[in-house]
């Protein structure tokens, strides 16, 4: 580019240089034109002006497309020093560039010594955390232990102590020994006098119920109030002894709601219609105009605590006969009094545990026995229940397999018939109460394998949001 530049220039020179001597040969021949009178010689030099104009005006051009040229390549110049300047900056962050991918590539390579590290740090942290788990066992096993030996250590001094007295109040103990004898004479005689005399109020009891029972169509025998009202009131014992005060009314039949609380309340109980309280224990249902759902919130408001419900013929009973059915009566005889009654009938759909009246708390009596849901040594197991990762059951499945030992009529047998029992009928909620227990002490009992415990609680709450119901009157496990 700058060789040409100056090629260019050279050019440029010369022809100017030449257009000067054509210009001095122009205004010498003018002159010598103007001296030289002859015609002829005066047109060939006029002539020779002409081409010398001619000569003149192209060198003109020339001059202007060179003095284009030279101003284009002038141009050209600028721009590839600005061109070179941009390259020489180009190379320089290309150098930058190669620099910070250098570092960068000493950086991920420091990053991945350090997650190597990291991760043999996370294994020994692992390994010590199990070591520290079970040290933190053992000493809680020896700190049970040692408050075992301290109570026994506190025991003996206070068997010596004891034993002190004891030998002090030997000499005393048989005089009191022989009046004891004496007293204790006299208690079997009046124990086997009251057990003579409830076996016979039970025999009365299973009689009139089983009398009740067959009567056709529900109806009772006493069908007059007033009669009622005179069997109630005959005996002057207090009723607080066999049933709370507060009692509940829900519905009509055979006896009114109306008449029915004004006799209740003439013999001195508190008495409620028709509504819910978490404080009164005793329901008393008729056979019309009862709600479900009043009876579902009183049922629930008594969750975790007893709840007894007797029809109004029942509770008649209990009155005129002083002792409640519900603690002397044999179930059978209950149930068959019960049979036809609407709201019982509700209940028993909804598996409440009617003739039983009190929460049941804990776990079932067999929960000790053959606990081992992810060997052979359960009927959850034997159906195919299992949240062991090589089985890689999906939670559907492991639904679906909850749902069906919940409906089987006939479980797998396992262990023993006591245990087989304690696992209730198919639909039922003493099946429900056992399922959900045993998958809740499995979460206890293998707490340390964090994503097999997660799987049993996932499936004990999907348990407990497709069956459980409040009004079958047991605590789910949390």
């Amino acid at each position: 580019m700058q060789e040409q530049h100056r090629d260019v220039l050279t050019r440029l020179q010369a022809a100017e240089n030449s257009n000067g001597l054509l210009a001095e040969d122009n205004l010498r021949l003018k002159r010598e034109l103007a001296e030289l009178p002859h015609k002829d010689l005066i047109l060939r030099w006029r002539e020779k002006a002409i081409q010398a104009d001619v000569i003149i005006r192209e060198a003109d051009e020339s001059m202007a497309l060179l003095q284009k040229a030279r101003l284009q390549l002038e141009e050209d110049r600028a721009a590839f020093e600005a061109d070179l300047v941009r390259l020489e900056a180009l190379d320089e962050a290309t150098e930058k560039l190669s620099a910070a991918q250098r570092e960068l590539a000493e950086s991920e390579a420091e990053i991945r010594l350090r997650i190597i590290d990291s991760e043999r740090s996370e294994k020994k942290l692992a390994v010590e955390r199990s070591r520290l788990e079970k040290l933190s066992n053992e000493l809680s096993d020896l700190q049970a232990r040692v408050g075992h030996f301290r109570g026994i250590e506190k025991a003996l001094r206070s068997l010596e102590e004891e034993h002190t007295k004891v030998t002090r109040l030997y000499e005393a103990g048989k005089t009191r020994i022989r009046n004891l004898t004496a007293e204790k004479d006299q208690a079997l005689q009046s124990q086997s006098s009251a057990e003579v005399n409830a076996k016979k109020i039970s025999r009365d009891l299973k009689d009139a119920l089983n009398m009740l029972a067959s009567t056709p169509d529900g109806e009772v025998i006493i069908r007059s109030f007033e009669t009622v009202q005179w069997l109630v009131s005959h005996f002057e014992d207090p009723y607080e002894r066999v049933v709370p005060k507060q009692v509940l009314l829900i519905g009509d039949g055979p006896w009114p709601i109306d008449n029915f609380t004004e006799l209740l309340q003439e013999v001195g109980f508190d008495v409620w219609q028709n509504g819910c309280d978490a404080d009164i224990e005793v329901v008393i249902v008729g056979r019309e105009n009862w709600s479900e759902s009043v009876i579902d919130a009183q049922i629930e408001e008594r969750y975790g605590e007893s709840l007894r419900v007797y029809p109004q013929e029942l509770f008649v009973m209990l009155l005129a006969m002083q002792a409640d059915p519900l603690e002397i009566a044999d179930p059978e005889s209950l149930l068959k009094f019960v049979d036809g009654h609407p709201v019982f009938e509700y209940l028993f759909n909804q598996e409440f545990p009617w003739p039983e009246n009190a929460f049941e708390d804990g776990p079932p009596a067999t929960i000790g026995e053959g606990f081992d849901g992810e060997d052979a040594s359960s009927p959850l197991y034997k159906m195919g229940y299992s949240v062991a990762q090589q089985v890689a059951l999906t939670p559907s499945r492991r639904h679906d397999l909850l749902e069906e030992t919940y409906a089987e009529e006939s479980l797998p047998w396992c262990i023993s018939d006591e245990y087989m029992e304690d696992w209730g009928e198919a639909n039922s909620r003493k099946r429900l109460r056992r399922i959900a227990w045993h998958l809740h002490l499995m979460t206890k009992r293998f707490r340390r394998h964090m994503e097999a415990v997660a799987r049993w609680e996932s499936d004990l709450d999907w348990l407990k949001r497709t069956y459980y119901k409040p009004i079958h009157r047991f605590r789910w496990p949390s």
